[in-house]
């Protein structure tokens, strides 16, 4: 292999340009396969006469239009391998003419010294075997012997000397340098063009390669931009839509605050008319004569028994029938007196309402809707009628609501034990035995108790009622 260094010297000088005469420098080639320095062709074009057309120096092929002019990056690859192997060989080092002193031209083996052109001639004519200057002599001789190595093993793939001969080597088939030199030349030879083939596939994917790289960052690139203007475009809804929301939860609070502010003076207003009624019942019990507290608490045995939906427990209901009735143990006070001595303030319940029945927060009112709402499961919550019952009861006592009916077409409030089943048709307020209620349908009012239906005449306009019961303990 110590001939090398001669082989690619040979190939240094068949990869010349043909416009310059060197080796390449930025090789390029036209799109009729030949290769020159792009430097070259493209001051060979300028100096060219003809403006019409662009010419191959090599075998004149016309191009109607300047050609793109791409790297060979196969002869640009061999022409760096190619060097850097010499360099390699060379050390780096100057070789000097051994004689002049001039610049060494190949070195002479069997005479172990550096000639120029000049004084090689005596080698040449006495034939005598010549390298590159680079080279070694001691390569060129056997390590064993010390003798020069003029041949080749082909069993052992090995370089010897002639005194190798008679060696280990003494049945294997030998040959000369020259000879296998040769021979080994022609199977490199015949790989070149595959290898060059591979080279340009290689380079090939090597360029898909990048293009895939560079498509992928400015993909990457693209995606972060647009995930960027995402952050940006929530950012800036985000701040658009937190004033309104404030703005919002502000109105909520100031409504709510002022339902609470109402429902407060009312509170304050009907605590105030309790602390004078008690007040007028501590006058009454303590220091009014007989007569005088008989006209003042019993001044009519009579009153009108009104409804309204509420839940009993053990309740005995004194009037069951239609109409006004008298009973002894009643007080007939007016409507001040008895907001005053007996008012309620129910709360519904919840889990008693119809699924078309929806409570408000306060739990003071009952709108009927189109759509069933969700409420969960509960053994208490009536399935069939469009209901709801009070989570207040009483026992014993006299008892005062007013309901607010606004002005609905159809509407009943009533009143039942607590011992009426929610499920089923049985169970419709004044369809059983267990409860009373007081109906309108179309601007006519009736009662209705255990499905017995009474007509009642209310003249004018009604979207209010007040309602006194009065309830003992069962004995």
């Amino acid at each position: 292999m110590a001939s090398s260094s001669s082989d690619m010297g040979d190939n240094l000088d068949a990869l010349t340009c043909s416009v310059c005469l060197a080796v390449y420098e930025e090789p390029v080639g036209l799109p009729c396969g030949h290769s020159f320095c792009r430097v070259c062709i493209e001051t060979y074009w300028e100096r060219k006469e003809e403006d019409t057309a662009c010419v191959c120096p090599n075998c004149r092929e016309v191009f109607a239009h300047k050609p793109k002019l791409k790297k060979n990056v196969t002869i640009a690859y061999l022409m760096e391998n190619i060097v850097n192997v010499k360099k390699g060989g060379t050390g780096g080092t100057e070789s000097r003419c051994e004689v002049c002193n001039g610049e060494a031209a190949r070195r002479c083996v069997p005479c172990e010294i550096l000639c120029c052109v000049k004084h090689l001639k005596p080698h040449q004519q006495k034939g005598h075997k010549l390298v590159d200057p680079g080279v070694k002599i001691e390569e060129l001789r056997c390590t064993k012997h010390g003798k020069p190595i003029l041949l080749y093993c082909k069993d052992d793939e090995s370089l010897m000397c002639v005194t190798c001969m008679g060696g280990e080597h003494e049945d294997h088939k030998v040959v000369s340098v020259e000879i296998a030199h040769s021979e080994l030349k022609g199977v490199l030879a015949a790989k070149y063009p595959h290898v060059s083939q591979s080279m340009e596939s290689v380079a090939s994917q090597l360029q898909q390669v990048q293009e895939e790289k560079e498509q992928t960052e400015n993909s990457s690139r693209d995606a972060e931009h647009s995930l960027e203007e995402k952050r940006r475009l929530v950012c800036q809804f985000v701040n658009e839509s937190v004033d309104p929301m404030k703005s919002e939860i502000n109105k909520r609070k100031m409504e709510k605050l002022s339902l609470l502010g109402k429902q407060r003076e009312k509170l304050k207003q009907q605590m105030a008319s309790l602390r004078q009624g008690k007040s007028t019942m501590d006058t009454a019990l303590q220091k009014l004569e007989a007569v005088s507290f008989l006209q003042v608490c019993f001044i009519r045995p009579t009153m009108t028994v009104v409804s309204v939906v509420l839940a009993n427990e053990h309740m005995d209901p004194v009037n069951s029938t239609e109409g006004p009735v008298e009973h002894p143990e009643k007080v007939d006070l007016d409507q001040n007196n008895l907001r005053r001595l007996y008012v309620r303030s129910p709360s519904l319940d919840p889990n008693s309402a119809h699924r078309r029945i929806k409570i408000s927060r306060d739990l003071r009112m009952a709108t009927r809707t189109r759509t069933e709402n969700q409420y969960p499961e509960h053994p208490d919550r009536f399935d069939v009628h469009e209901q709801v019952v009070s989570c207040d009861c009483f026992s014993s006592g006299r008892h005062y609501w007013e309901v607010d009916v606004g002005s609905g077409l159809w509407w009943g409030i009533g009143i039942c034990l607590n011992s009426m089943s929610r499920k089923g048709l049985a169970c419709g307020l004044g369809g059983n035995p267990e409860s009373w209620c007081l109906c309108k349908c179309n601007n006519k009012f009736f009662t209705l108790h255990n499905n017995r239906c009474t007509s009642l005449s209310i003249p004018g306009f009604l979207n209010g009622l007040g309602s006194s019961w009065i309830a003992r303990r069962e004995s």
